[in-house]
């Protein structure tokens, strides 16, 4: 494989974490950073200083950036979700590979703009759901196309973190709905557990290699106990096209990190996978644990975004087109709950943490294993706080827009 040219639009956030990826490809020779693009480069000058030492030029202009190197192969895009849409259908109608942050889009409108836009020029558009790379996962996709727990009758997901109000003031749109009249959403679903909901959909395709994940219609409820526009807690109960429930759980108000995890129950068994890239697979009495150990999975998505360009026979771990039933599901959920409900503080406890405080739902965390081993939404089991919503079909859905409901609570 030869050495590719690679360049990068925003270095800031999680921009950084690419940053150290290129760095790494750098040293092993499979890259070289030719350019970088950045509004606010002064606040970011340990990132700067890193790509300028190894002779990548900073722009602050990325069309420009691109006008003037037509020799570089691929472009990263790791700025703010809202600009995501106009920034990679740009990128590829000059004529570059692309590897987008998640969630490459927050509106299926958005999404199926992108998806044109890359049919058109034919080029790689990899979106960096990068649990998909790891090994344990791929091994999970395997064994459930190969058939090995028969038919997939239901995956459920579960993530239970924890997020200080520090967390929700580390950027002008966390936990907004909009941000500069363009959608954000951000909560649970469309970014720190969107890899959980992204991987149950790949997860309920997976049966015998059906492929088949496009929600056929989605129940949610969606909840906030910060002081956010968003949801921190959420449910979801999702059919797919190919027959499979699927059940989703989050929250961000936990007393600690768990390592979210998805159960995939087969007619013939159950595989259970988790974050720290373990995979378990049940049938009968028996069980077997794969345990991979820690892995790059960053770095897994820009090798196998290399290889795709190297081979067009190499498919991309996490394709634009894949993400269609992430966004229909995201999307649905907010059409199907109709407002983000806040939670009585009579069931919220707050307390101090280091410099910030952090907002806990002890009723859920000591309930939400239960809850999902019955299948319920919270409504559902019942929970004092919780209301319930209707299943909203998602066939033929191609434009989102936010319900009446939230509309007193979108402010710019």
């Amino acid at each position: 494989m030869r050495t590719y040219r690679a360049a990068i639009i925003g270095i800031g956030g999680f921009g950084a974490a690419h940053v150290n990826v290129l760095m790494d490809l750098v040293h092993e020779g499979r890259l070289e950073v030719t350019a970088f693009a950045e509004l606010n480069a002064s606040a970011y000058q340990e990132n700067v200083d890193k790509l300028t030492a190894i002779g990548a030029i900073h722009y602050t202009d990325y069309e420009q950036m691109l006008e003037e190197h037509p020799e570089i192969d691929f472009v990263v895009i790791a700025t703010p979700i809202a600009s995501h849409k106009s920034m990679c259908i740009r990128v590829l109608e000059m004529g570059f590979h692309v590897l987008v942050e998640k969630p490459p889009a927050v509106t299926i409108q958005d999404l199926d703009e992108m998806i044109a836009a890359r049919q058109a020029s034919g080029r790689l558009c990899q979106v960096n759901f990068q649990n998909t790379a790891g090994s344990a996962f791929k091994e999970l996709l395997a064994r459930l196309n190969a058939g090995e727990i028969g038919d997939v009758s239901q995956v459920t997901g579960i993530g239970m973190w924890k997020r200080s109000k520090a967390y929700y003031g580390r950027t002008p749109w966390a936990g907004r709905l909009t941000y500069r009249e363009q959608y954000v959403l951000d909560g649970t679903l469309n970014n720190p557990l969107a890899h959980l909901l992204n991987n149950c959909l790949l997860a309920a395709g997976a049966s015998r290699g059906q492929s088949r994940m496009l929600p056929e219609w989605v129940q949610a409820e969606l909840y906030h106990v910060n002081e956010i526009e968003g949801d921190d807690v959420s449910c979801m109960r999702i059919r797919t096209d190919g027959g499979v429930t699927v059940l989703f759980y989050a929250m961000l108000c936990h007393e600690d990190d768990e390592i979210p995890s998805i159960a995939v129950r087969g007619m013939e068994g159950e595989m259970i996978w988790s974050y720290d890239n373990k995979l378990t697979i049940r049938s009968g009495s028996e069980e077997e644990v794969y345990s991979y150990g820690s892995e790059n999975m960053m770095r897994g998505m820009y090798l196998n975004l290399l290889q795709a360009i190297e081979d067009t026979a190499v498919p991309l771990l996490s394709p634009i087109e894949a993400s269609r039933s992430f966004v229909l599901a995201a999307n649905g959920a907010y059409e199907s709950s109709l407002t983000v409900r806040r939670i009585p503080r009579e069931f919220v406890e707050e307390r101090e943490e280091g410099q910030t405080s952090v907002c806990l739902l002890p009723g859920l965390s000591e309930r939400m294993r239960e809850i999902a081993g019955k299948g319920l939404l919270y409504s559902e089991f019942p929970l004092p706080w919780a209301s319930p919503t209707k299943p909203v079909r998602m066939e033929d859905y191609c434009r989102f827009q936010l319900p009446s409901g939230y509309e007193a609570k979108v402010r710019d």
